[in-house]
């Protein structure tokens, strides 16, 4: 079984597009450099966040190598490589091998629905055909089933499994994690908003969100989360407040548009998401004046 010492902050980042829609690589090399500046861990190129299901498999196998010719060492560079058909699920892992990547973050095949029998079949497939280190990703929202603790205890006998993210956004089934796979497998939570109870039962780090648009503020909160500290509320509040930033629209393109409000330009989404109506735009700048975020607007390379 490969042994990684993966933890802490692993934002996954997203992919600037420019006005003509191609990837803006001297942006994307910016917010690498910035992420690490912040404290990030590792980085994680084409996961859901980077928009992987807009982006040619060209396209992916290209952030892949550009993320790790970048980022130069200085962190694992994981690659997502969640897809449908299983073939393209191959071909991304392969592609993240030859680029050097650190692992891959790797989902259930999507939209598809397999039971936990198939889920099984379907890793033992992949963990088989590369050797690609593997960071299962539950997301029960996005993918329609849940890889329980059980499941995950199951899929720790593949030699290549090595970490899973969870993102069933549920204490108990982090905890329940931690305690079946935790001796074997990096457990991390899949939002910002659960550091603190996720690193109470011993989670091992946060794939993140909005480490990217105010890393200082992440760095302090993954920081000071087990010691009880009074700054963990206003930090808390502030990290809450991003969140709901988030979910004023279409994720992964909400999440462009806090960070074009803040100052930290990534251009806009791909089909089939859009940019954010007035509206939405609107519910964010209100969220970032009555929490005060722009405090965190000018602090990255603090």
């Amino acid at each position: 079984m490969a042994n990684v010492n993966w933890g802490g902050i692993f934002p996954v980042l997203v992919t600037p597009f420019g006005a003509d829609g191609s990837i803006n690589e001297t942006r994307y090399k910016e917010l690498i450099d910035e992420a690490i500046s912040n404290g990030a861990q590792g980085v994680v190129a084409a996961g859901s966040t980077g928009e992987f299901y807009a982006l040619t498999t060209t396209e992916r196998a290209r952030l892949y190598k550009l993320t790790v010719e970048h980022v130069a060492r200085r962190v694992p560079v994981l690659a997502g490589v969640a897809d449908l058909r299983v073939e393209d699920v191959l071909e991304a892992c392969q592609s993240a091998v030859a680029s050097g990547c650190a692992g891959g973050m790797i989902l259930p095949p999507i939209y598809a629905m397999p039971s936990p029998r198939e889920i099984v079949a379907f890793f033992q497939y992949i963990s088989t055909n590369t050797p690609l280190p593997l960071m299962l990703y539950n997301s029960p929202k996005r993918a329609g089933i849940d890889i329980t603790p059980a499941l995950v205890e199951q899929l720790s006998a593949l030699p290549t499994v090595v970490a899973i993210k969870d993102s069933s956004g549920v204490i108990t089934q982090v905890t329940e994690l931690v305690q079946r796979v935790g001796e074997r497998l990096r457990v991390f939570v899949g939002y910002e908003t659960m550091i603190v109870p996720a690193r109470a039962v011993g989670a091992h780090g946060v794939v993140a969100m909005a480490h990217q648009i105010a890393g200082p503020l992440i760095r302090d909160y993954w920081d000071k989360a087990l010691t009880g500290d009074k700054a963990l509320d206003d930090l808390g509040r502030d990290v809450f407040a991003f969140y709901r930033c988030f979910q004023s629209g279409a994720y992964y393109a909400a999440i462009k548009e806090t960070m074009s409000q803040l100052g930290r330009d990534a251009g806009g989404p791909r089909l089939p998401l859009l940019p954010l109506a007035e509206e939405q735009k609107a519910a964010i700048t209100k969220i970032i004046a009555d929490a005060g975020l722009a405090r965190w607007a000018n602090t990255q390379n603090a």
